[in-house]
């Protein structure tokens, strides 16, 4: 386990540097690509095999509604009352949602996540957002701390309680979570909201790795991995063109 957990810093931090020169709206879609949970499936399937992989890469995807209802819980609560009761309701949102998705029969969890994942972006809250004047490196250090969280939790939690726990643990939002409370306590409510906005846009591309691995991993093992990559940036390439950039000054 002690590779994984040192790989997904490590492609974490490569693609948390865009946050520095794009805002935080670019933060968030970064930070909600399945890069560290690509590596968990990684990890998961060495250590407990591809079946294991696929049924936690299957609970993640179903799960996808209750990472949209944080994002819009937590921007709606954040913008009116403060980053503490937006970070509180986002994650009990999450919690509830995800209790209720575990009762879905299955198929009608996938037509649930899509028609979630089209309402998101319409439901989070509209706020103007001036560029900021200094970028640190705090983002990339907790989100490469956030990338480890994931992929240790993922791991512990399928060989304790199954890979249906591990994929809801691995699906919650950490780094996003983490990225908005930096963005709030650096640059005021409005780029926490534009953060979670970001997380919200794309999610489509971690429910489409998710989708992918969920298939193809018993058939075709390591290499769904690959395949969920591909289709990842299939659906990245769509929803990159809606996120609202705002450039930064050059450190």
């Amino acid at each position: 386990m002690l590779i994984p957990l040192l790989l997904a810093p490590a492609v974490m931090a490569a693609a948390t540097l865009m946050e520095r020169r794009l805002g935080p709206s670019a933060a968030g879609w970064a930070g909600a690509l399945p890069v560290a949970f690509a590596v968990a499936v990684i990890a998961v399937a060495a250590d407990a095999g591809p079946a294991t992989a696929a049924a936690m890469a299957f609970s993640a995807a179903v799960h996808v509604p209750a990472q949209v209802a944080l994002g819009t819980v937590f921007a709606h609560v954040l913008h009116r009352h403060g980053l503490l009761r937006g970070a509180v309701a986002g994650a009990f949102t999450y919690l509830a949602v995800a209790l209720i998705v575990e009762r879905v029969p299955p198929m009608l969890a996938v037509i649930v996540a899509v028609v979630v994942l089209w309402w998101g972006p319409r439901a989070m809250p509209s706020v103007p957002l001036r560029p900021a004047s200094d970028r640190h490196w705090s983002v990339t250090v907790l989100t490469c701390a956030g990338a480890a969280a994931i992929v240790a939790a993922a791991v512990l939690s399928s060989r304790l309680a199954g890979p249906g726990l591990a994929g809801a643990v691995a699906a919650f939002p950490t780094m996003c979570t983490m990225l908005t409370v930096v963005a709030v306590t650096r640059d005021g409510a409005a780029a926490g909201v534009h953060t979670l906005a970001g997380l919200v846009r794309s999610l489509p591309c971690y429910l489409a790795f998710c989708f992918t691995v969920a298939f193809a991993a018993p058939a075709a093992g390591l290499a769904s991995v690959g395949l969920g990559l591909v289709a990842c940036l299939a659906a990245a390439a769509l929803t990159w063109r809606r996120v609202p950039l705002v450039l930064q000054p050059a450190a």
